[in-house]
């Protein structure tokens, strides 16, 4: 079994350029657009690549992708040792480019979290999706997670990472620790540590206080660190900055951190923070990249979302408030509309043209036998889709054979959908659907709640297979349950014209088989 956790499923590549749909609308995505943590995004040319542990951190992943709205296609790079010092617990990769050489900057330890110490990965080619080896452990006092490393405009190398001061009790607090490297695998000189004072919130979860998740941020000569703060396993984890005030990057009395955090909890989104910032795809904005907590008391049930942010008149960084979950917002700029889709069929006898996502769970979508499944049934406050990437349709005939497993929600086809992400009816577009009674339904989503158009019951009943078939041609669309020639509900509704399409799981367990895709 192949288990993926990318935005949407991906089709191979069109040769040659696809005309674009007609009509397209602006442009636009919700948050989270994915499921994850701690993510890292490194901008090369014309590509976005992330790094990320693979389900159960037992490996590290990079992701590819034009678009920073979808993290894209997925290959794993690096598998440790069965046993020893760096097998176990990989955390927080970072993927750069130093020199014209792909590093990955991670942790591991040998199951034992005391035993947390950084590690280098090298690519083995000049590709940056893989493979790599071990490096070089980075020697560190001790405890260590999270590092990231930048340079200056001098040219001079940093690391800067997180861990336990020496003089404390273990695993009581954790600070931001900064060395200069001889070379992208060395360290050389002290461990300077720069966390200073720890403000109250910092300390939430953890009374000590706790730093971790540093990204450095240099803009007009100015050299800052954005960090993350508090338990990350709480909804209070937040986003700090601090900034070295005289270029005199080794002294830890040139670091002042400012006194409020400067991305924090709202009603409506829970511990937002471990985030990374980069550019939009032409390079005229600057966005950041952060997780947040599904649960409104917190936890490690974390997605990823993304949100533009400007500069204050005094040259800081303004990250505002954290994008609300499902609120649909202008794309970054530079974005490509999908192009126009033209016939698909996937039997989901491989997953090498079709890689699925979990928009909640890591291991909640699987392909395998001729079929791939959804077990959205794993929180019903949640539901699971796929979705094809870089194709959109206007009209179209769909069809794909759904069995419905565990669970009591609906499962079927999205289409003409957009602004996916993570959340129960987080898209916008239509859906028809089986429930658990027997019944047949055509939705519409305006990425908050459902509206039912049109529903009917199933001719016989039984949990088996069926065929669920969807024409659309303009306003009108139709539905079919098998090989009938009759559909078995029609609707007259126009607010959605294109999207993609795909496949849902509400709050059930199903599997699909037999997907099949016809523009019209």
């Amino acid at each position: 079994m192949i288990t993926l956790r990318i935005l949407a499923a991906c089709c191979a590549a069109v040769a040659g350029a696809a005309p674009a749909l007609a009509a397209a609308p602006p442009l636009t995505y919700a948050n989270p657009i994915y499921g994850g943590q701690d993510p890292y995004v490194f901008q090369a040319d014309g590509w976005y690549y992330i790094a990320a542990s693979a389900p159960g951190d037992t490996a590290i992943v990079v992701f590819k992708s034009r678009s920073l709205t979808d993290p894209g296609v997925s290959r794993t790079v690096y598998r440790p040792p069965p046993t020893g010092p760096y097998s176990k617990q990989l955390w927080a990769p970072e993927i750069h480019r130093i020199d014209g050489q792909w590093y990955i900057y991670t942790c591991a330890d040998d199951g034992d979290n005391a035993n947390h110490r950084l590690i280098v990965l090298k690519a083995d080619t000049d590709d940056p999706q893989g493979p790599y080896s071990m490096a070089a452990e980075l020697q560190t006092p001790g405890w260590a997670i999270d590092e990231s490393v930048f340079r200056t405009a001098d040219g001079t190398l940093y690391c800067v990472w997180s861990g336990w001061p020496t003089d404390t009790v273990p695993d009581s607090t954790q600070h931001l620790f900064i060395s200069r490297m001889k070379s992208p695998t060395e360290l050389v000189g002290p461990a300077v540590d720069i966390s200073g004072k720890m403000y109250e919130w910092e300390t939430r979860g953890r009374p000590a206080g706790l730093n971790e998740g540093s990204q450095p941020l240099q803009r007009n000569g100015r050299l800052f660190i954005v960090y993350a703060c508090s338990g990350s396993w709480t909804a209070d984890y937040a986003l700090g900055l601090m900034e070295c005030t005289d270029g005199d990057v080794m002294n830890p009395r040139s670091w002042v951190k400012r006194p409020e955090p400067v991305l924090s909890r709202t009603d409506g989104v829970y511990g937002p923070g471990h985030g990374c910032l980069t550019k939009s795809p032409d390079g005229t904005e600057d966005w950041l990249v952060y997780h947040s907590s599904i649960d409104p008391e917190g936890s490690w049930n974390r997605a990823i979302s993304i949100k533009r942010y400007g500069w204050k008149p005094d040259g800081t960084p303004d990250f505002g408030e954290p994008a609300p979950w499902g609120k649909v917002l202008p794309a970054p700029s530079g974005e490509a509309p999908p192009p126009a889709g033209d016939a698909y069929a996937d039997d989901f006898t491989s997953v090498d043209a079709w890689e699925p996502i979990t928009f909640f769970r890591e291991h909640s979508v699987s392909a395998r036998d001729g079929r791939v499944a959804i077990r959205g049934a794993l929180d019903p406050r949640y539901s699971d889709k796929l979705v094809l990437r870089d194709r959109g349709y206007d009209d179209l005939d769909i069809t794909v054979e759904v069995a419905r497993r565990r669970g009591d929600g609906p499962a079927g086809l999205l289409f003409r959908a957009s602004n996916c992400a993570v959340g129960r009816h987080r898209y916008s577009g239509y859906v028809a659907q089986i429930t658990a009674d027997g019944v047949v339904e055509l939705g519409r989503s305006d990425g908050r709640s459902l509206t039912i158009l049109a529903e009917a019951e199933l001719p016989d009943s039984g949990r088996g297979p069926r065929r669920l078939r969807v024409v659309a041609r303009g306003p009108e669309i139709s539905v079919y349950i098998g090989d009938a020639d009759q559909p078995i509900l029609t609707a007259t509704d126009d607010a959605h014209t294109t999207g993609r399409v795909g496949l849902l799981a509400d709050g059930v367990n199903a599997l699909f088989g037999r997907f099949r895709v016809e523009p019209l």
